[in-house]
C-alpha cells in the first residue's frame, strides 16, 4: 500500500490549474493531425491494394513507325515494319523485358453485332473492322474460351472496355434500337464475321473479354494465322509495274503473280519496280529475293520494368518512332493518388509537429506553476523520476485518450468511404490494416517520448 500511498500523495500535492487554452489547442491539433496521418496511410494502401487487384503492375507501350503524307503518297508503300536488327536493337535497352509483335488480317473484314439477338426487335450494328493477335503472354487476362481450333464453331474476340463504355454512353444512348450492355450481356451478343470485300465467308463469334491494356481488336493467334493463309490477300505494298524491254507490260501485278510467270521466255531480262515509285526499277530477281524475308511486324508491344527509361526514349526520338502507352489510366490514378498521400501526411504532420510543441508549451507551464510543490516534495526525499512520472501519467492518459478517439473517427470516415464506392461497383476492405496499426504504435511511441523528454528536462530545471 506505500506506493500507492505515496502516489495518491504526489497526485494531490501537484494538482494545479493548467493552462487550458493551451491544452486544448494542442489537443486539437494532435486530434487532426493524427486524424490526417491514419487516413492517408490507410486510404493509399486500400488504394494500392484494388490497383494492384484489378490491373498487373506491369507497364506496356506500342511503338510504330510514323506514316506521314497524304493517301496518294501513301498508295504504293509498303508497311514501315521493323526489321530484325531494329528488333534487336530494342530488346537491348534498358528497361525492356520483353517484346512482342502484332500480327493483323490481311482481308477485308465486316462485322454484324446483335445487341438484342438476331431473333428480335434490335438490328445489327455493321463495321468494318480489324483483327490483330499478339503473343498470348502480353495478354491482361486470358479466358478459358480464348482457345480456336480449325473446326471452331466460334471466333473468341477480345476488345478493349473502353469500347464497351463508348458503346453505353456514347452509341446506345443516341440510337433507340441499340440497348446499353453489361459485360455478362456484351458477352452473349451473336456476332457475324464476313470476309472478304463480297462477303464470300461467314463466321460467327464472341466477345468473350474486354481488355484493360490492350488497345486493340484481339483474336487468337491460330485463328489469325489460318485466316490469313486462306484469305489474305496482297497489300498495295506488294504490287509492282513489270517492265518488258523498257516499257511496262500491262497492269500492276503482285509478287505472286509475277513469280508465276518464271518459266516464261525472257523472264531474267525483265525488271520490276514498286507501284509507288515506277521509275525506281530494279531486277526480276529482287523480287524472289523478298518473298524470301520473313515477315516482320508494323506495330510492336513492349514490357518495360517501370517507366521508359532514358536510353528507351532517346532512341525512339532519333528513329522518329511514336510511342503509345497502352492504357496509361493507372498511372494518372498513381500520380493522384500519391500527389494526395504526400498532401495529407504533410499536413498531418505539419499539425502534430505542432500539437507536440504546444503540449510540450502547456506541460512547462503547468511544471513551472507547481514548482513550489515540486521542490517541496523533493526537499521530503520524493525523487525527481517520481515528481516526473505524475506529469507524464497525466499527459500519457490526454494522449491515448486523443488517439483511441482519432482511430474511431478514421475508422467511421473508412466505413463512408466503403459505401460510397460500393455504389459504384468497387470494393474495398472494411478493416484497419495491420499496417496502419504499425505506423499508429511508431507514432504514439515517437510522440511520448518526445514529451517525456520535455517533461523531465523541464523538471530537472527546477533544481
Amino acid at each position: 500500500m506505500k506506493p500507492i500511498f505515496k502516489q495518491s500523495i504526489l497526485q494531490i500535492c501537484l494538482q494545479v490549474a493548467g493552462p487550458r487554452k493551451e491544452l486544448i489547442i494542442a489537443s486539437v491539433g494532435c486530434l487532426i493531425g493524427s486524424i490526417l496521418l491514419l487516413l492517408a496511410i490507410q486510404f493509399y494502401q486500400d488504394a494500392q491494394n484494388y490497383l494492384n487487384d484489378n490491373e498487373a503492375p506491369k507497364n506496356y507501350f506500342t511503338i510504330n513507325k510514323k506514316v506521314e503524307g497524304g493517301a496518294l503518297v501513301n498508295l504504293g508503300k509498303k508497311d514501315e515494319s521493323f526489321s530484325k536488327k531494329e528488333l534487336d536493337a530494342i530488346g537491348k535497352l534498358d528497361g525492356v523485358k520483353r517484346i512482342g509483335g502484332f500480327v493483323r488480317n490481311q482481308f477485308p473484314l465486316t462485322l454484324y453485332i446483335w445487341p438484342s439477338g438476331k431473333i428480335g426487335l434490335g438490328a445489327a450494328a455493321k463495321t468494318d473492322l480489324f483483327f490483330e493477335s499478339i503473343p498470348d503472354e502480353f495478354l491482361d487476362y486470358i479466358p478459358e474460351e480464348w482457345v480456336w481450333e480449325e473446326n471452331s464453331t466460334l471466333i473468341p474476340i477480345m476488345v478493349p472496355k473502353f469500347y464497351l463504355d463508348l458503346w453505353n454512353f456514347g452509341l446506345a444512348p443516341s440510337r433507340v434500337e441499340y440497348p446499353a450492355l453489361s459485360t455478362q450481356a456484351a458477352k452473349g451478343m451473336p456476332i457475324e464475321i464476313f470476309i472478304g470485300k463480297n462477303r464470300e465467308t461467314t463466321l460467327d463469334g464472341r466477345f468473350v473479354a474486354f481488355s484493360k491494356r490492350i488497345n486493340s481488336v484481339l483474336v487468337p493467334e491460330s485463328f489469325l494465322t489460318w485466316a490469313n493463309e486462306k484469305f489474305g490477300q496482297p497489300d498495295s505494298g506488294n504490287f509492282y509495274f513489270l517492265w518488258k524491254e523498257g516499257t511496262i507490260d500491262g497492269p500492276p501485278r503482285t509478287s505472286k503473280q509475277i513469280i508465276e510467270m518464271i518459266n516464261e521466255p525472257g523472264f531474267d531480262s525483265w525488271e520490276v519496280s514498286p507501284l509507288g515509285n515506277p521509275a525506281d526499277r530494279s531486277p526480276i530477281t529482287s523480287i524472289s529475293k523478298s518473298q524470301e524475308k520473313e515477315i516482320q511486324p508494323s506495330r510492336i508491344i513492349l514490357e518495360v520494368a517501370d517507366n521508359p527509361s532514358p536510353s528507351l526514349l532517346q532512341f525512339i526520338e532519333d528513329k522518329g518512332y511514336e510511342l503509345n502507352r497502352e492504357f496509361p489510366e493507372q498511372d494518372i490514378i498513381k500520380k493522384a493518388l500519391t500527389g494526395l498521400f504526400i498532401g495529407l501526411v504533410g499536413i498531418g504532420t505539419l499539425l502534430s509537429l505542432l500539437s507536440i510543441a504546444t503540449f510540450a508549451t502547456s506541460y512547462r507551464l503547468l511544471i513551472a506553476k507547481s514548482s513550489e510543490h515540486a521542490r517541496n516534495l523533493l526537499l521530503l526525499g520524493f525523487s525527481r523520476k517520481q515528481i516526473s512520472q505524475i506529469f507524464f501519467s497525466r499527459f500519457t492518459r490526454l494522449f491515448f485518450g486523443i488517439l483511441i478517439l482519432s482511430l474511431l473517427i478514421a475508422f467511421i470516415g473508412k466505413s463512408i468511404l466503403i459505401e460510397q464506392v460500393n455504389g459504384i461497383g468497387l470494393s474495398i476492405n472494411e478493416i484497419i490494416s495491420p499496417s496502419t496499426l504499425f505506423f499508429l504504435g511508431i507514432y504514439a511511441i515517437i510522440f511520448l517520448l518526445i514529451n517525456k523528454r520535455v517533461i523531465d528536462k523541464s523538471i530537472a530545471d527546477l533544481l
